[in-house]
Parts: C-alpha cells; structure tokens; sequence
C-alpha cells in the first residue's frame, strides 16, 4: 500500500533508504580504513582522481581512484546521520503537537539509545576475551596480558584496557571528558554521546527555530558551528589537534543536527508546503544536486588544509550543508512504487536495522584484524571479507534488533490502523522518535 504522505504514526521511507546508505557507507569506510591505516586528507584522494583522469590511466584505476575518494568519505556518515536524528525529532515534535509529553519522549529515546549501547559495550568486551583467549591458545602467555595489551585494530594499532577505559565505555559520558577514553574501546559508539547532547538541546533549538523562522535559525547555527571550530584553530592550531572535542562535542558541529531539523519542517510542517512543491520541481532538483555536489567538494577539500588556517573552520558546516542538499531530492520526493520494490525494501529494512548493524560492526573490525595478525592465507581472508564481514554484521543485526526493540511494530510505509486524533499524534510522535545511528 503506498505511503500517505505526512501521515501520524506512518515512517517516512525515504528516511530510511537514507540511513540505510548511511550505515553501509560507514562499514564500508571501517572496513577499507582499517586496510588503509590513516588514511591521508580527502584532498590527497581528489588529486588521484584527477590525474588518473588527465593522464587517461584506463577505466579501471579511475574507477577504484574514485572509489578510494568515496570510501575515504565514510566518515561523513556521521554528520549524515546525526542529520537525520534532527530530521526525525522535528518530524517528531511537529506531528504530535501538545500531545508530546517532553519527559515520557525523552524517557523513550534515551532507553533506545542507552540500552543498545550497553549491549555493544558487552559484544565488544565478550568478542575481545574471545581473541584473548585466541591468542593465549596460539602464542601462549597469559589471558589478562592479551586481554588488557594485545587485541588489534587496523592490525598496527593495539587496544589498550584498563579501568579507567572500562569506567568510561560503561559510563558513556567520561568518553568525552578524555582524549583517550574517546574510542573507549567501542570505537564506533563514541557517537552515543554526541547524540545524546542533541536530545537534551532539542527542545531549546526546536523553540528558537519556530519563533525566528527556518531560514535565519539555519543562518545562525551554521555560523556558531563555524566560529566554534575557529576558536578551535585560534586556541590550538588546526582541529585535528583536538580531535575528541570537535568530533564529539555539540557546539563544534551542531549543524548537521540543525540541518536535519530544518528538513523536518520542510516535510511535515503546514507553513512549508509551497516550499516543498517548489523543491520537487526538476529544475530545482536538478539544482540541488549540482550545488550540493560543489558545496560538498569544497568543504572536503579545506579538510586537513593547515596551510588555510582558519578556513578550516567551514569544513564541516560547508561538507554537512553539502550533504543536506545532495539528500533532499530523496527525501523531498512524493513515495511511489519504487519503494515497494524488492531492492528498496532491502535497503529500507538495513536502514531500520543501522544501531543494530553498528554495534555488530565494530567486534568484526577486531576479529579482521585479528585474522590478519596471524597472517591466514588470502583465500582465507578474502572468503572472510566477501562473505563474513559485511554480510554478518547485517546479518547478525537482525535479531540484535529485534531483541534490543529496535524494529519498528509496523513494516515502513504501511498504515497504522484508525485510532483517535490524539493516539495517532502520540503513535507518530514515537515511531518517528527512534534512535538514529551512526559512526566514523
């Protein structure tokens, strides 16, 4: 049955294709940066692009020149995501209307967000003993030694436990305090706590958006997430100097949160309707994409860019606003028969299941590394990486999801049955609130 558009208590399918894109785009950075080890600035990748191209390589390594850009990329699944947490709140706040009660909606989300994140915690520590028992087994020595000192990531870089580190991955918040609590050791996870500060600032922002309009609310955000990194770059000289702060501190990229939020207005809120009808022109489609595409490479490009001091500090607004663009023709279009379609539900179904998938993901980046410390013939690896790493991890999501309760009741774009005014309010108000993923 095709998706009533706006409708309480229905999810928007194209908000989850979109995670869905998100999430592979993330496991596929994880798997090819751990190959990769550091890898270089996103500019280092355009230039091997480029001249692959000038210099007429051959089809082949201008494809994988530019596969090396997109994957490199990854990492902006992040800012896509937290995006789409905003998307989701708005969409949230304007359907419910003053049916929400604030303390049950927050109540709601942070269980969906805490408890998954815990359960990653314990997969992490529960694959890592694993390992150490592994390595005791192969190499001998003694497991609390390989426990605490000898599992890998990226096979180079050696995961290093102690309480400190345990107080911090289970208490969540401590990740923040300390740089090197950051990936503590869930790597992927860090983002529970960004996350959680967009929760809490929500109903402040959503306040300040509605009083002095869309467009002036994008404005200003944009510029204090600008002047937060050039604070950042005055005080220590560039933002990879303090990377924990301005990965995973609000202030420093609260626009791809606000971004999201503007978009969740575009969709659901009565005021924007000849807005919308004028995005969805082709023209205007069109237009989007290409600006989107330019506005993105720019900010890619300043990444990195020492030598460009403190415009740095619009790389991330400008790669986020970049992104907010190249999605809006997805998530703008009316619902059709494509999201029926075999393909699309696939992916709308790994979008629902992204938390999920995360926390799956992060253990299998150990066990890769792993596998790789002890030198396992190719077919070995290789049959892992085909047929294991990124199928399993979708895989093994599934009943993770289902057990964590991070399945929606109701299969995306299907209609809720005929309840009251209030009840679909409320309905729609929860099934939109759900836990947004994502990882870097």
């Amino acid at each position: 049955m095709q998706q009533r558009e706006g409708s309480a208590g229905e999810r928007i399918v194209a908000i989850d294709i979109l995670r869905g894109v998100a999430i592979l785009w993330v496991v596929l950075f994880h798997l090819w940066g751990d190959l990769e080890f550091f890898p270089g600035a996103p500019q280092a990748y355009y230039e091997q692009l480029t001249w692959q191209v000038r210099h007429d390589q051959g089809a082949w390594r201008i494809f994988t020149s530019f596969t090396d850009l997109l994957f490199r990329d990854g990492f902006q699944g992040v800012p896509l995501f937290m995006m789409i947490s905003g998307l989701s709140l708005t969409i949230a706040a304007y359907r419910a209307g003053d049916a929400l009660n604030w303390p049950r909606f927050f109540a709601q989300r942070f269980r969906k967000l805490l408890l998954p994140y815990w359960a990653g915690v314990a997969l992490t520590f529960g694959v890592m003993a694993a390992i150490a028992w592994r390595q005791v087994s192969v190499g001998g020595g003694d497991f609390g030694s390989h426990f605490s000192d000898g599992i890998t990531i990226s096979l180079h870089s050696t995961i290093n436990i102690d309480r400190g580190v345990v107080f911090a991955s289970v208490a969540l918040l401590p990740r923040l305090w300390r740089a090197e609590w950051f990936f503590a050791p869930q790597l992927a996870l860090w983002f529970v706590g960004l996350l959680a500060q967009y929760y809490v600032l929500f109903p402040l922002l959503f306040a300040v958006m509605r009083r002095i309009g869309v467009l002036p609310f994008l404005v200003s955000t944009f510029a204090l997430t600008a002047g937060a990194n050039w604070w950042i770059i005055d005080q220590y000289g560039a933002p990879e100097f303090k990377f924990a702060m301005v990965t995973g501190w609000a202030p420093f990229r609260l626009f791809e949160f606000t971004a999201g939020m503007a978009i969740g207005w575009l969709l659901v809120a009565p005021g924007a309707r000849s807005t919308l009808a004028v995005l969805r022109h082709p023209v205007s489609i069109v237009a989007m994409l290409a600006v989107g595409l330019a506005v993105h490479t720019t900010g890619d490009l300043l990444i990195g860019r020492w030598a460009v001091r403190y415009w740095q500090s619009l790389a991330l607004p400008l790669t986020t606003l970049g992104l907010a663009l190249l999605a809006l023709p997805l998530l703008v279009r009316r619902p059709g028969r494509l999201d029926a379609s075999a393909p699309v539900r696939a992916l709308t179904t790994v979008g629902v299941m992204s938390y999920a998938i995360l926390i799956v993901n992060d253990p299998m980046r150990l066990v890769a590394s792993q596998l790789r410390l002890e030198s396992v013939s190719q077919g070995v690896w290789w049959t892992f990486l085909v047929a294991v790493y990124v199928p399993a991890s979708i895989a093994l999501a599934w009943p993770l999801a289902h057990a964590l309760g991070l399945m929606p009741k109701h299969a995306p774009g299907r209609r809720l049955a005929p309840v009251t005014r209030m009840e679909a309010a409320a309905a729609g108000a929860l099934e939109a609130a759900r836990p947004v993923v994502t990882g870097g």
